[in-house]
């Protein structure tokens, strides 16, 4: 980084630190001890991110705590949503996103530092979680009931060598209560203007035996109500990137797209009722249209949109276009769950081992979900079969009009063709339900030497079902093809096979107008099933293998060591109906996923004293850790870290730590049957994106190969993208290197400041790229000879005709920055102040250097830098002060995030605005604790900020929400209500 970029971000951070004199709000580091300088003496814990215990919380790894107050205090009923807090965690981790796929609805996965959830290990206890996601690694952290947690660690940069793959991004682990005894009891109720949620959960403990048994049982109920797009101005003001009209040449230094509102489709009907896209009679294409009765009469296409050239756009400005209103922006959630959890400690009498306990864990957790998203917009070409984008019509058919029917005579129309949206016939719903269970089982212990043990096996499963409603595609257009039978005189199926099959005629000429009989033989609910299943056993060992004088101070310094074996299996079959196997249906084709694999491993980690109690140097370690993987897949691999730790005194401690993490390809990727979807393409090489991109001459010289004009007009038909796995992945690399400072002032008591840098590189990615990256970088290539050309198919006409998006090891990122923290606690009476309580500060602070994917690592005109831009602010902060007074606490949170670009490839002035601007919301929150029960009360974003208004990134269509919902919560001013008990 250049000096300058690290003077400004120095500039920042010491702004930070001094104006916040804060830190993580329990985002507290490890490092939080030290805001207690009388709290020295503590027993040997278990950080995360080492095998070895330590008689402190000290790490050469960056550890964020976030404790079970703290995410009490943010007012959320799960987990996911106090995570997202995180600067580390990505954004797009949260209960307001929603997915508009057939699976996936209600999971909540992490991913640190945008790398993905694939490359974010996720542990409860240190132990791996079945995945909530099939096929993946992905674990659903909403099944982990709030209620048990004590605390949460999160340790970023590669941990694999300590746990295993998957941890290439970092390690967050789910540490619950132990030795827990009592009830405690939390109730919550929520609103945000429409949707409510509502919490409850109760846990029991025991402790039996004179205190060597303990039993803790835990049930959760949990309830979010869904957001739509109707429910929020925000979300429909129809907002988008439209092409500029005042644009003629490529060089006149004007936008090539600017945004404007109210823009809608202008040949699909609000009403749902048709539009004539044939011109008849003298009325021009997309002139006409029905009443929801069926009348005929005039389309208000409003200001139909024009490029710099004049060619008219599918969108306009205002009109009656449709307006997409029904499209989820919150998906509604209910899940339900219960935990047991069992301790007891033996009394060994033999000499060989001193402690021996054993631990289980069972779980198990229902969730429902069901999100849902308008019905396609059936308008482009007309190929007049079942797989066009418009319906054609026979002018015979029985249910049009008579005006209509006396139209088409008059002109000599036989047939014609319209569109039309068909929510009337159902909304398509995407219907998830997951059953998650999990079981553990283990002894630890010690033995006469003072080694300690641990041996545990570990299962997990994940059942899903994911349910559709969609469209027969044959039956369908069986069904809108009627005509007047002359035997029985009444409408039935043109087509003699179909009408022996059970076809009904669809009456497709009004709103609600067609028979529940029509709407059955053409419309289905599709069923997926999926299972995923873990099998899991580690032994380990730690201990001290010896000690030794430090040099010059003679101070005694342990050597501790760690080693132990793990094997784990992994299984995944995801198995659709057969009609959408057979690609029967109009939304995806889908073939089967099976596939497991297996790993045995070893692992190894050493903690090495150098130097302790001498000057500048009160204590000097390094540490090491080794795993070696053996996959049935991919074969064998290994990972490694090296730390080094150095506290010069009780004020400054310098941290740093090299890794190197492996992560094998899972099971989707390996094994991934294949899914087709379709996607309106936005290809390169029309004339209104000929000019954009970061390769615009590669981009023009590679249009012109492939028979293109300059002035080449795509066609607007959504085509198919299939995606599918690929059995010859190979483990991808992450090298990271973390260097901090740890400040813990002397002269300021309770302040501790943490300030980290991370670098991350990998290489050898496993990715899809998508339909946007490999049509884009196909023609951004020097030449039509690349990898993402072959997974491209154009038609005679020069149109793209599918994308093949299959899995690849193609790729490299690099991701880099600084994490701050700081925090502050004190009593009021310590600043001269009456003795009201006393007063803390939280903070925490992420800034992003560089997010850079190189999807062919040395070929900088694909490269793809992403920091800055959606999603990936380059600052993100949040702050929180809390007074405590006897029986009451207040407290004020915030939360920021810098403005973000488009695209970072846009060339400038391509589009304006190209930035949205930065974002704070403001919370607060206010508790009165009785004898045994406390009641709180806050309102999260109670200034209510709306998202910042950028446009949808499908240029040039309706299919926009106005602002990007997996970045900004959706849901406006929050308020929340609720009791705490605990006897």
């Amino acid at each position: 980084m250049r000096l300058s970029a690290y003077l400004k971000t120095g500039t920042m951070i010491a702004g930070l630190a001094v104006t916040a004199a804060a830190a993580q709000p329990a985002w507290a580091q490890s490092e939080s001890s030290g805001t207690d300088p009388e709290a020295s003496a503590v027993a040997d814990i278990v950080v995360t991110g080492s095998r070895i215990r330590r008689p402190n919380v000290e790490a050469s790894t960056p550890v964020n705590v976030v404790d079970a107050q703290e995410i009490e205090n943010i007012g959320v009923t799960n987990l996911i949503d106090a995570m997202a807090r995180q600067p580390q965690v990505g954004l797009g981790a949260s209960a307001s996103s929603t997915t508009n796929t057939v699976a996936g609805q209600g999971l909540a996965t992490l991913n640190l530092r945008n790398l993905g959830a694939s490359r974010t290990l996720v542990l409860v206890n240190g132990r791996r979680h079945v995945a909530g996601s099939s096929g993946t690694s992905a674990v659903d952290v909403n099944t982990i009931s709030k209620t048990t947690i004590a605390r949460v660690d999160t340790v970023t940069g590669g941990s694999s060598a300590v746990y295993g793959a998957d941890a290439v991004a970092g390690v967050v682990n789910f540490i619950t209560k132990q030795d827990f005894e009592g009830v405690a009891a939390q109730a919550q109720y929520g609103s945000a203007d429409g949707p409510n949620t509502y919490y409850g959960s109760v846990a029991i403990g025991r402790n039996f035996n004179d205190g060597r048994t303990n039993v803790m049982a835990a049930a959760t109920y949990d309830k979010t109500e869904g957001l739509y797009r109707h429910e929020r101005d925000y979300a429909m003001s129809g907002l988008a990137y439209i092409p500029n009209p005042n644009k003629k040449s490529p060089d006149d230094g004007l936008p090539s797209f600017i945004m404007a509102r109210d823009v809608y489709t202008n040949i699909t009907n609000d009403s749902f009722t048709p539009v004539i896209v044939t011109p008849i009679g003298g009325n021009a294409a997309y002139s006409l249209t029905f009443t929801p009765d069926g009348k005929l009469v005039p389309f208000d296409r409003g200001q139909v949109v024009v490029d710099g050239n004049g060619r008219p756009q599918k969108v306009s400005i205002g009109g009656d276009g449709f307006k997409f209103s029904e499209d989820a922006l919150r998906t509604p959630v209910e899940r339900y769950g219960g935990e047991l959890q069992m301790r007891h400690q033996f009394q060994p009498s033999g000499d060989f081992i001193t402690e021996l306990n054993l631990f289980a864990e069972g779980k198990y957790f229902h969730t429902e979900a069901t999100s849902q998203r308008e019905n396609g917009t059936f308008a482009g070409d007309v190929e007049g079969t079942a797989t066009g984008n418009a319906y054609r019509i026979q002018a015979d058919n029985p249910f049009l009009p008579s005006d209509l029917r006396a139209m088409l005579t008059a002109a000599g129309v036989t047939k014609f063709d319209i569109t039309r949206n068909d929510r009337d016939f159902g909304i398509r719903t995407y219907e998830s339900v997951y059953d998650t269970t999990r079981f553990v089982a283990g002894v630890d212990g010690a033995f006469s030497n003072g080694w300690r043990f641990e041996a545990y096996a570990n299962y997990g499963q994940t059942k899903s079902e994911f349910t559709n409603f969609d469209r027969l595609q044959k039956e369908f257009y069986q069904s809108i093809d009627a005509y007047l039978d002359p035997v029985s005189n009444t409408i039935v199926c043109r087509d003699d096979a179909a009408r022996a099959a059970g076809c009904k005629p669809l009456n497709l000429f009004g709103a609600g107008v067609a028979s529940q009989e029509a709407i059955d033989y053409s419309y289905i609910h599709t069923v997926r099933n999926d299972i995923t299943r873990q099998w899991n056993a580690v032994a380990s060992v730690n201990g001290e293998l010896f000690s030794y004088p430090s040099l010059f101070s003679g101070t005694s310094l342990p050597v501790a060591f760690a080693a132990g074996v793990e094997w784990r299996k992994e299984y995944a079959r995801s198995v659709p109906d057969k009609r959408s196997q057979d690609a029967l249906i109009f939304q995806n084709a889908q073939q089967i996923t099976d596939g497991r694999y297996e790993s045995k491993e070893i692992f190894g980690e050493i903690n090495l004293p150098l130097l302790a109690d001498v000057p500048f140097v009160q204590y000097l370690d390094l540490t090491a850790a080794y795993r070696y993987q053996d996959y049935t897949t991919t074969g064998g691999d290994s990972s490694y870290g090296v730390g080094l730790e150095w506290t010069v005194d009780r004020n400054i401690r310098f941290r740093g730590n090299y890794a190197k993490a492996v992560r094998s390809p899972n099971i989707n990727e390996l094994f991934g049957g294949g899914s087709e979807g379709y996607s309106q393409i936005e290809d390169p090489c029309d004339a209104t994106r000929l000019n954009l991109g970061n390769a615009a001459s590669n981009r023009k010289a590679n249009c012109a190969a492939l028979g293109l004009s300059p002035d080449f007009v795509q066609s607007t038909a959504t085509r198919p993208v299939v995606s599918q796995g690929n059995p010859d992945l190979n483990p991808e690399e992450g090298e990271t290197l973390t260097l901090g400072v740890v400040l813990t002032p002397s002269f300021l008591p309770g302040l501790a400041v943490t300030i980290d840098h991370y670098d991350i590189k990998m290489s050898d990615v496993i990715a899809s790229l998508g339909w946007r990256n490999i049509i884009n970088n196909c023609v951004d290539s020097p030449n039509l000879s690349n990898p993402f050309c072959t997974s491209v198919s154009r038609g005679a006409d020069g149109n793209i005709t599918k994308v093949l998006n299959q899995v690849l090891n193609v790729a490299e990122y690099t991701n880099s920055g600084w994490d701050v923290t700081a925090s502050y606690r004190t009593d009021l009476a310590k600043l001269g102040l009456p003795d009201y309580g006393s007063l803390s500060f939280n903070a925490a602070a992420g800034f992003l250097e560089d997010l850079t994917y190189d999807p062919v690592p040395g070929d900088a005109s694909v490269r793809d830098e992403q920091a800055g831009e959606l999603p990936n602010p380059k600052r993100r902060m949040n702050f929180r002060v809390t007074w405590d007074y006897d029986r009451v606490s207040l407290s004020y949170a915030n939360q920021y995030l810098s403005s973000m670009v488009r695209s970072n490839q846009d060339p400038a002035g391509a589009y304006e605005p190209y930035k949205a601007p930065s974002w704070l919301t403001h919370d607060i929150r206010a508790e009165y604790r009785f004898d045994k029960f406390s009641v709180f009360a806050g309102v999260n974003n109670f200034t209510n900020e709306e998202p910042p208004q950028t446009p949808f990134t499908w240029t040039g269509t309706s299919l926009n929400t106005g602002f990007n919902a997996s970045v900004y919560n959706n849901l406006g001013r929050y308020a929340y209500i609720g009791v705490n008990a605990r006897f």
